[in-house]
């Protein structure tokens, strides 16, 4: 009798971390998209050809219990409605738990045919529509979900040839 108590007790403690396994799995499964809030900068760095590094400071709002974290992925970006190229993110990113973080996202920007001079065409423009476009990866361990991202944001034409903007 004491042998079947104690494969009972493994069994019934084998089940119980499975079931908590699996709570916290889907629950993890059905995270909230973070919400963007503001950008808080951008630093242009290094230019390679159509290749430019560029650090992107972006406050986002995350409402779940965990952190999540955004893997690398690409976005298309345009400027007053002209295709500029794709912009990736490097690498992962954490974003903290039920709070509001500034992240420091690198970047590279891979410009399209024209896309320096449609720039300098905007350049002397007081004020240029910057729009970003595409999905964003995030996961949370090993479950990861796709966020479409739709932005648009008002910036001065300078900032496209000076190579900062805040």
């Amino acid at each position: 009798m004491g042998r079947i108590s104690t494969l009972f007790y493994l069994f019934m403690k084998n089940l119980f971390f499975l079931s908590f396994l699996f709570i916290i799995v889907a629950s993890c499964a059905n995270f909230e998209e973070p919400e963007f809030i503001s950008t808080e900068g951008i630093k242009m760095g290094k230019i390679e050809a159509r290749n430019i590094s560029v650090t992107a400071n972006i406050k986002v709002s995350n409402p779940n219990w965990f952190a999540i974290k955004i893997k690398p992925s690409d976005l298309d970006a345009y400027i007053e409605n002209q295709y500029m190229g794709k912009i990736f993110l490097e690498k992962k990113v954490k974003m903290h738990a039920k709070s509001e973080t500034v992240l420091s996202l690198p970047l590279r920007a891979e410009l399209a045919d024209g896309a320096m001079i449609t720039a300098l065409k905007y350049a002397t423009k007081e004020k240029v529509a910057l729009h970003v476009k595409g999905k964003v990866k995030a996961g949370v361990w090993f479950i990861s979900k796709k966020f479409d991202v739709d932005e648009t944001k008002t910036i001065s034409g300078k900032n496209l040839v000076l190579g900062t903007q805040d």
